[in-house]
């Protein structure tokens, strides 16, 4: 079963900002001081900045498949076998995750790891991965 990842707004407004905020950059280091260094360092920091996030907004959903759940963030994927995992609740701790959205689920597991992920239909993910961690 496949969740879709919940994205939030400030993310959307993070991926957009950025590009808002260095198009006026390019402009004036191309027309204006004519430094073709100074442009293709803020290229080259666009494109990665862009790079990582643009990827989230396309990629980002968890697999719930036999044994393990597969969580796909970007360019990032996280295999969490079922026997592994201790407890999952809701959270909305800001800390680093696979999460484009405060509106997290923490994930523990058995070698004192935890992973955040955040899916549009939270309630039933934990439905169905409660199903699949009783097997196990």
């Amino acid at each position: 079963m496949k969740f879709k990842g919940k994205v939030s707004a400030w993310f959307y407004v993070l991926v957009i900002g950025t590009a808002l905020f260095y198009l006026p950059l390019i402009f004036v280091f191309l027309f204006v001081y004519q430094n073709i260094f100074a442009l293709a360092m803020l290229l080259i920091s666009l494109i990665a900045i862009e790079g990582f996030c643009v990827p989230i907004l396309l990629r980002n959903f968890v697999q719930l498949q036999q044994g393990e759940a597969v969580v796909v963030f970007g360019w990032i994927q996280k295999r969490i076998p079922y026997q592994e995992i201790v407890t999952f609740s809701e959270t909305n701790s800001p800390t680093s995750s696979l999460a484009a959205s405060f509106d997290r689920i923490e994930i523990k597991c058995k070698n004192n790891s935890h992973i955040m992920i955040a899916v549009t239909e939270k309630e039933r993910f934990f439905e169905e991965i409660g199903k699949h961690i009783s097997k196990h």
